[in-house]
């Protein structure tokens, strides 16, 4: 059973770890590097974390749930189906100001041929597409889209969301704010232009 102390301790060492994974990358950063700086052990580093890849994985799990976690609340104050959408966009632009995503990229190049690794990136990068779902299923009960299609339609939309991430480096916050509003825009007009696609 785990107490409120190893719990206390297992946080703050997830804390300081992102603040120097932030300062120094993930590669530059060693077991040796965060004993320092946390000001722990390095037993008591393993006794919460197996590896500094579970220490980052488990950085990156936790920030997706906070993310997620961050759209349930403000969901509400989105009325219509549509607004949901645009609004779980601007929820991801918003997200790409978190130093720690720019980590997490180098943290998936670094580990190409680590299957275990990418299958746990995968289970966590995957998480947000329940949200699409959910708000895909509302705009099916509303007849705006086929909910057979629910499934599909969320992993399309996932993938546009992403796709337009790539442009994170060539435009500002804003100009990527418009760009995924415009891409919400024309996805709109395709799904719900449309009963069915073969």
């Amino acid at each position: 059973m785990t107490t409120d102390k190893a719990l206390r301790k297992r946080d703050l060492i997830l804390d300081k770890a992102k603040e120097l994974f932030i300062q120094r990358g993930y590669a530059a950063t060693s077991m040796d590097d965060l004993v320092h700086y946390i000001g722990v052990s390095k037993g008591s580093i393993y006794y919460h974390f197996k590896s500094k890849e579970e220490l980052f994985l488990q950085l990156l799990a936790r920030q997706n749930r906070e993310w997620m976690d961050a759209w349930t609340e403000k969901q509400s104050s989105f009325t219509s189906f549509e607004e949901k959408l645009y609004g779980i966009a601007e929820h991801m632009v918003d997200d790409f100001q978190n130093p720690l995503a720019k980590v997490g990229e180098e943290f998936y190049i670094s580990n190409p041929d680590n299957k275990s690794l990418l299958d746990q990136i995968l289970t966590i990068v995957l998480g947000p597409r329940k949200l699409y779902r959910e708000i895909f299923l509302e705009g099916a009960k509303e007849g705006f889209l086929p909910e057979n299609d629910v499934d599909e339609i969320s992993v399309i939309f996932a993938s546009m969301l992403d796709g337009l991430s790539t442009s994170l480096y060539e435009r500002s916050t804003e100009e990527l704010r418009l760009l995924y509003r415009k891409g919400v825009g024309y996805f709109l007009h395709g799904v719900m232009g449309a009963k069915s696609v073969q």
